[in-house]
């Protein structure tokens, strides 16, 4: 019996690989992640910094000024920070250590430093869909974490997982609602991190083109930037199958072209930048061949 054909489309697919995600700071010399701060005209971006026991903080003078970045309580100095310089220093203690400029004392922030941070999600998750929560941790591989969620009545267990020998963890959590979270190990626990849950709606349309078939859709509420897929349903590959990566536009559009004339099913998935984990999935619609 002759199979099919895959449309070429699909080829190109097969070849493709997925980016895998990337932490949420570089590594350091340190061992630990390198994490920045800018320090402005009157102000160091951010002001508040949650860093991993281990981790090297390095300030950047962006400005014209000349800076210092001094601990209050005299742990650390950097002496004078002349424009586009930096200076850098690796936290080793746990706590939190206010800063500030000598020269503009109003200038001002802090580090606080723990043996547990989860990573604040770089978007909104959808309700009843599974969302990895992901953080890093200053604690020996395989010791157990516990990721809790408060929605308003105080924190309660949501997931479990182990940290990983590269001190990395993930726990995929099932949120209802918006809500806050935290990672826990023992007596230690992450600060809060906020999830935003959005219930999002694909509008799909297909319509035979002069070579092909050209999809759109569109996601409400707006997502510009997000990843979405094009999904073919292949009966040689007994299922849905992606064919197309792009981003929605300004507008939270998206339009795919393929260059096919088989009666086809597609469908659009809103995913995480992994480009596999759904956050909304399109109706199902189903074109015929050209004429």
């Amino acid at each position: 019996m002759r199979r099919r054909a895959l449309p070429a489309v699909v080829v190109v697919a097969l070849a493709a690989t997925a980016t895998p995600a990337r932490s949420q700071h570089a590594a350091s010399e340190s061992g630990g992640a390198a994490v920045p701060v800018s320090i402005g005209f009157d102000a160091v971006q951010p002001e508040h910094l949650d860093v991993l026991l281990g981790d090297t903080v390095t300030w950047t003078n962006d400005s014209v000024r000349t800076h210092t970045v001094t601990a209050d309580d005299g742990a650390f100095d950097s002496g004078r920070v002349v424009p586009t310089a930096t200076y850098s220093r690796t936290f080793t203690a746990l706590g939190d250590t206010p800063y500030h400029c000598i020269i503009h004392p109003f200038i001002r922030g802090d580090v606080q430093v723990d043996r547990l941070l989860l990573s604040a999600p770089a978007q909104p998750a959808a309700s009843n869909r599974p969302f990895p929560m992901r953080g890093r941790a200053a604690l020996p591989a395989g010791t157990a974490v516990t990721v809790e969620a408060d929605r308003g009545a105080g924190f309660a267990p949501a997931a479990t997982t182990t940290v990983q020998p590269d001190g990395t963890f993930v726990a995929a959590v099932v949120p209802g609602t918006t809500a806050t979270y935290r990672a826990v190990a023992g007596p230690d626990a992450s600060p809060p991190v906020s999830l935003l849950v959005l219930d999002r709606r694909i509008a799909i349309r297909a319509r035979r083109a002069r070579r092909g078939l050209v999809v759109s859709a569109s996601v409400s509420p707006a997502s510009a930037g997000a990843p979405v897929v094009l999904q073919l349903f292949l009966h040689e590959h007994f299922g849905w199958w992606p064919v197309q990566r792009t981003k929605l536009d300004r507008s939270s559009a998206a339009r795919f072209a393929l260059w096919t004339r088989q009666r086809v099913a597609v469908r659009v998935l809103l995913t995480l930048p992994d480009g596999a984990t759904p956050l909304a999935i399109s109706r199902t619609v189903r074109v015929g061949p050209a004429r």
